[in-house]
């Protein structure tokens, strides 16, 4: 996409923070616990939106910094969270004061240079960084189908081979990063599922009538009633390199 598309897309979210927070899935559980190093206390969940994957560290016995550029996104991150506001290409943190960064379907949206430079300063020696995404699981055929129709970016079929290249170049700074690929599910029905497409940056900037169809379509496709939407999480999972 063009450079001004991208910016238009990634500032967007403020306005549907209410639909994000109904609509996004939180992160296994499995993935948090596999991605800490050891030990863990304080972490920074960056980019965090309406705190998603802030819920599931605290959860965790953790202390959170939860660093977000748009307002109305920040006010919904859990109260737990010490919330800050901030970027990923400046963070508002002193140097090596968290032994992990986390960053949950927001990786894409960085000037990823600066970004890699600003975590490995904010990290402890031996921290992880630890970007990850939640994408519908192109193996589960509804999943597959409201993808297609609805959500197209949030498909695990976007995602690249066993072979796939991390997100970023660690440069020197961190490990080469592993790869975890983890298969979950959660309960939705037709009002969760509307939401979540409706808070996509695709819906999100489409016309009244294109937004419109799209939740009409998102909701039709989806059984009536509660049930269980399948995802996979692809998270990427890279340790600090300390200069000795």
């Amino acid at each position: 996409m063009s450079e001004a598309t991208w910016e238009k897309r990634r500032t967007s979210f403020g306005t549907a923070a209410q639909l994000y927070e109904a609509g996004r899935p939180r992160y296994p559980r499995e993935v948090l616990l596999q991605c800490l190093p050891e030990p863990a206390a304080e972490v920074l969940d960056l980019a965090a939106g309406t705190g998603p994957l802030t819920a599931g560290l605290l959860e965790l016995g953790l202390s959170v910094v939860a660093v977000e550029p748009l307002e109305e996104m920040r006010e919904r991150i859990p109260s737990g969270a010490r919330a800050l506001a901030g970027t990923a290409e400046q963070i508002p943190l002193p140097d090596e004061s968290v032994d992990a960064v986390f960053v949950g379907q927001a990786w894409h949206w960085f000037d990823v240079q600066r970004a890699v430079a600003e975590i490995h300063r904010v990290l402890r020696p031996g921290g992880v960084l630890a970007p990850m995404w939640n994408l519908l699981d192109a193996a589960d055929p509804v999943s597959l189908a409201l993808a297609e129709a609805a959500a197209h970016d949030e498909c695990s079929a976007q995602m690249l081979g066993d072979d796939a290249p991390p997100p970023f170049d660690p440069a020197g700074m961190f490990s080469t990063p592993e790869r975890l690929i983890v298969p979950f599910a959660l309960p939705y029905n037709r009002d969760r599922v509307a939401a979540m497409v409706a808070s996509t940056s695709v819906a999100i900037l489409a016309s009244p009538e294109e937004r419109s169809h799209l939740l009409d379509v998102a909701r039709e496709i989806v059984p009536e009633g509660d049930f269980f939407l399948s995802w996979l999480c692809e998270a990427w999972r890279a340790e600090k390199i300390t200069a000795t």
